[in-house]
């Protein structure tokens, strides 16, 4: 099916009112113009000048020496530390960008056949200041630290990270795009070793060659730099500076020389993992009639990770039947939207390397309104049917599994490459219908998902080309499962352009999307929340029940100034109704056009009283393709960071009226009114031993709808090793128009002869994320997380909507309507007219009350350099209500006598790099 796109004659009215909005709120603008004050002053008076600044300079470089016997054990005893030259004239960046460091830094270089060596002597005046806490690997551990950052490819744009803090806890990453964001999944195999003496700390690595990605005619220099921070101080130094107020990370590092011929001394390329997982399942709610399950259940599995380096510049990582039972669950929630809750990614395999395939990667961020193509929560998900709904008994599997997957990344001939397949099992399901024989039916078809990412980097990485595709194939061989699309492909262009000495960029997206399968596939799609083809007061969209394919595009746009004092900055993005990637993409809406402007004043170096501090206007106004403002608002808020690293911000937005085509889910329009919010939040400096942090916010809309979130948080370390948080939090909702569902009615007629039967809807939520660590050395940690959770949902002022367009309701039980509740069936009757020609309809009570636990407890262990023992305990209870009456001390204390599903999983690795 093809889209529609109108000419779009106003484009020119559209800009005209983002300036008003911005003419709007110049008087917010006041702050901004507040003027600047000199820079804050460095504690410490240790530095040879606490007042002087630098200059941005040519990059520095330093020469690796070759490597004789080096011992990683934190003495810098080996005669090869003597040698060679010295990194050490390192600049701040906080909280003095380009003063002096207040301590000094000495780093140098070493290199063999097999591997890298880093030694650094960390000078202190006060080593008995130094912050060292333990904490599991790539865990945020408030301590003194060092990180050394690799462009091995030496394209000014990836990084490979390597740290360690005092306490000899590491924590690595990779940071693509020239962007400071690591991916702190990655976890290469590396060794070392940290000491505390009478002079400071120091630091000695070994990071093998065969950890790092470089190319096959890789010359003798790679890019480097070096980075050290400092708690008490709040410091942070490195060695090759930029200022603040600039862009770029790796494209502004020093260099690393006289490394030899790399391409001949990388060794030992494959890496296998093979694991064993034993697993038991314990539920106190099973029916011990149950011919499928009746409470306790186990198993054991046998899979393996692997990457094999196809060359220095390419890895192939695979993995064999994965299993992903050491991975937090996500929290619980009640969503009562048309859209999708989105989670984020936790299990290694797909975690390691995203950003890879991250469609719109730009030159400081994703680009904004750039659609997501791939989201790898699709695969592995929940199978998408169900065991018939009269099934006395069932067994459906809570996860498709994922028989193997494959990453194929590096660079060749100038282009950074990633590839990604994965194939799902067709899984099956097995139920029993009463005084029948157990029967099966299949829920989730063999499946394989495709993805193809490509990225040119130019210019020294100011200038960026990207390309990416996907690809769904499902194997539908069962009527049953008509409903899911056949094939789904999509494809993308984005691109950035940094110019005028970095201070401003270009950036933008292109993309397409075309799915095909059944027509009952493709008209769930066209029904669907995203674009709602049906609705009866459009025609610039066309419903087609007999097509068998729906075909899409996405555009998006953004320009301005990205660095200085002053950001300045508009975003456009375009997405027609048939554009659809959720198949291995995240989408929760289409038929969208964006226009929004975006002013920022930064005071990098500090003004009055604060550290940093930054105010913020952003304007906007979305369409859909018929031309109806579907949304349109301003937002401003300020932020700053004050001296003693305390921090806050106060936001505030207004949204004017507009019409909604996504509340009456498929029905005509319906008008929101004007709304405004107003929210803070408050933190403490995360460096002390016990931190918090409060928040809030108040939203109201002039039809009288309400909403209230509170929460603070608390983090507490007694020690060293051990660390607690919680976290408490709670929000209210107040809404006018909770929808419930829609009927035919020939009385209708304003409403094209259905009514949209609507609610008052009230919706209290409170839950406590608890979290406590205890590391018991550098490679082994005890994590425990649990999550005690309710929310109440009650439904009050049953209504119909009555005018398209307006903010009309017909209150059933007045005006000659009529509502009856029946409380022994907890049903209601309702009807618009009372004897009159509109139907009766009847509703059951949908008040509800949810309480739920979720815990998780893992033992990790480290046992050698890449294997690892994982102990795992995930603990779950939950009780649906009909009372919707919020008691939190109630449910929270009554969760103790709900049933319960426990698991526990032991899994086992062993690291071969033979």
């Amino acid at each position: 099916m093809k889209d529609v796109l109108r000419p779009l004659p106003f484009g020119a009215r559209l800009l005209l009112n983002v300036a008003m909005q911005i003419h709007h709120v110049t008087p917010i603008l006041a702050f901004a113009l507040l003027p600047s004050t000199p820079a804050l002053r460095a504690q410490s008076s240790s530095a040879p000048d606490a007042t002087a600044s630098r200059s941005p300079a040519a990059p520095p470089s330093i020469e690796a020496v070759s490597a004789e016997r080096i011992e990683i054990d934190g003495r810098l005893d080996e005669a090869t530390w003597q040698r060679g030259t010295e990194a050490g004239n390192f600049t701040q960046v906080e909280p003095r960008d380009g003063a002096p460091p207040s301590q000094r830094t000495s780093v140098r270089v070493a290199v063999d056949g097999g591997a890298l060596f880093i030694a650094a002597r960390l000078y202190d005046t006060s080593p008995d200041a130094i912050v060292a806490r333990l904490g599991r690997r790539d865990s945020q551990t408030n301590s003194d630290a060092f990180t050394v950052s690799i462009d091995s490819y030496h394209d000014h744009r990836t990084a490979f990270q390597f740290g360690v803090n005092a306490a000899g806890v590491k924590f690595d990453g990779m940071t693509p795009n020239d962007s400071q964001d690591a991916d702190a999944s990655w976890d290469p195999v590396w060794e070392v070793a940290t000491r505390i003496d009478s002079a400071g700390w120091i630091v000695e690595m070994r990071i093998p060659l065969s950890q790092l990605r470089f190319a096959s005619d890789s010359t003798s220099t790679w890019g480097v730099n070096f980075e050290r921070y400092i708690l008490r101080t709040g410091e942070t130094v490195r060695w090759a500076w930029v200022p603040n107020s600039e862009t770029g990370f790796a494209s502004r590092f020093g260099h690393l020389d006289a490394l030899g011929d790399l391409g001949a001394a990388k060794r030992n390329r494959l890496e296998i993992m093979p694991y064993s997982v034993v697993q038991g399942d314990f539920d106190t709610a099973a029916d011990e009639a149950n011919p499928f399950f009746d409470g306790t259940s186990g198993g054991m599995q046998l899979g393996a990770d692997f990457k094999y380096g196809v060359s220095n510049s390419i890895t192939l990582t695979g993995t064999i039947n994965p299993d992903f039972g050491q991975v937090e669950a996500d929290a619980a929630e009640v969503n009562l939207t048309v859209f999708e809750t989105y989670f984020n990614e936790r299990r290694p395999f797909f975690v390691e390397g995203a950003n890879l395939f991250r469609f719109g990667a730009g030159s400081s961020g994703t680009i904004f309104g750039s659609p997501q193509l791939f989201y790898s929560r699709r695969i592995g998900r929940p199978p998408s049917a169900a065991a018939p709904r009269d099934a006395e008994f069932s067994q459906v599997p809570e996860v498709t599994q994922i028989l193997g997957a494959a990453k194929l990344s590096g660079r060749v001939a100038g282009w950074s490459v990633g590839l990604l397949d994965a194939v799902t099992a067709r899984e099956i399901a097995r139920f029993r219908l009463p005084a029948e024989d157990s029967d099966e039916s299949v829920v989730e078809p063999l499946t394989n998902y495709s993805v193809l990412s490509l990225r040119r980097d130019l210019r020294g990485g100011r200038t960026g080309l990207g390309l990416m595709g996907t690809s769904v194939i499902r194997d539908i061989d069962e009527p049953s499962l008509n409903f899911l699309r056949e094939t789904a492909h999509t494809a993308g262009l984005d691109f950035y352009h940094r110019f005028g000495r970095n201070q401003y960029a270009l950036s933008g997206t292109l993309s397409g999307s075309r799915i095909s399968g059944d027509s009952i596939a493709i008209a769930g799609a066209q029904r669907s929340s995203a674009r709602y083809f049906q609705r009866p007061d459009q025609d610039y969209m066309t419903y087609d029940p007999s097509a068998r394919d729906l075909s899409g595009y996405a555009v998006s746009a953004s320009g301005g100034k990205v660095a200085g004092s002053w950001l300045v900055g508009s975003d456009f993005f375009a997405t027609s109704p048939g554009f659809e990637i959720n198949d291995v993409g995240f989408q929760q809406s289409a038929d969208r056009i964006f226009l929004g402007g975006r002013i920022n004043r930064r005071w990098l170096t500090g003004v009055g009283p604060f550290r940093y501090a930054q105010s913020y206007v952003n304007a906007s106004r979305t369409f859909n393709y018929d031309q109806t403002r579907v949304g349109s608002g301003v937002f401003t808020g300020v932020y700053g960071q004050l001296r003693n690293l305390w921090s806050g911000n106060i936001d505030f937005a207004r949204n004017q009226s507009f019409q909604s085509d996504r509340t009456t889910r498929g029905g005509p329009l319906l008008l929101i009114p004007p709304q405004w919010q107003l929210s803070g939040q408050l933190s403490s400096d995360s460096r002390r031993r016990a931190t918090a942090y409060v928040y809030g916010s108040r939203r109201v809309n002039e039809s009288g709808g309400h909403g209230e979130t509170a929460g603070f948080g608390i983090t507490f370390r007694p020690s060293s090793a051990i660390t607690l948080s919680a976290d408490p939090a709670y929000s209210n909702t107040h809404a006018k128009s909770g929808y419930l569902f829609a009927y035919a009615d020939p009385t209708a007629v304003a409403t094209y002869g259905r009514r949209h039967l609507m609610a008052d809807l009230d919706q209290t939520t409170f839950d406590i994320t608890l979290r406590s660590d205890l590391a018991l050395s550098p490679v082994m940690s005890l994590q425990f997380h649990a999550q005690p959770f309710t929310s109440a949902v009650d439904y009050t002022v049953f209504k119909s909507f009555e005018r398209p367009r307006k903010l009309e309701f017909l209150e059933y039980g007045t005006g000659g309507s009529t509502l009856e509740y029946d409380a022994q069936s907890r049903a209601y009757r309702l009807d618009a007219d009372g004897p009159g020609a509109s139907p009766e309809v009847s509703l059951g009570d949908p008040d509800f009350r949810l309480r739920s636990l979720r815990a998780n407890l893992v033992l990790r262990w480290e046992y050698r350099p890449g294997s690892t023992v994982y102990l795992a305990w995930a603990h779950g209870r939950s009780m649906v209500s009909e009372n919707p009456e919020f008691d939190v001390r109630s449910d929270f204390s009554d969760l103790l006598r709900d049933d319960q599903r426990n698991r526990l999983v032991l899994k086992v690795s062993y690291w071969i790099n033979p």
